[in-house]
């Protein structure tokens, strides 16, 4: 076993790290259908209705305990009126947070996610994530 002397070693080595990046994109994806979920007031129980399975599975899903396909994706995704966008970049690329913000740029948001509205539509909260505003 590996013995790291710091934080940044071990994210390092995780970064590259095949089965984390996995659980780590299961994990990403879960937490924005929670998200939507929640904005539309959409319960587990809908969710398992829509689609037409047990809330057993709805939970499974949340707990990232689902193989997922692009398929079941994107019917969990449009059950709740949503869509699923994959997007790939370089490894230059992998967090670009970084790289936007050593060249001094005030907004810290992927090129790839920034719709033309960004300044009216969207907020980054404190982990730097996205966030859709709701109209009024």
């Amino acid at each position: 076993m590996t013995e790291y002397t710091s934080f940044s070693e071990l994210w390092c080595d995780l970064e590259n790290d095949e089965l984390f990046l996995v659980e780590k994109n299961i994990l990403e994806f879960t937490l924005q259908l929670q998200q939507l979920m929640k904005r539309k007031g959409i319960s587990k129980k809908d969710l398992a209705e829509a689609i037409g399975t047990s809330q057993a599975y709805i939970t499974k899903v949340f707990k990232g305990k689902a193989n997922f396909t692009i398929a079941t994706m994107t019917k969990l995704s449009k059950a709740i009126g949503g869509r699923v966008k994959i997007h790939v970049t370089s490894e230059e690329e992998k967090n670009p947070r970084w790289y936007r913000a050593i060249e001094g740029k005030k907004k810290v948001v992927p090129q790839w996610w920034r719709p033309d509205d960004y300044e009216k539509s969207y907020s980054q909260n404190s982990q730097g994530i996205l966030m859709e505003q709701l109209a009024s």
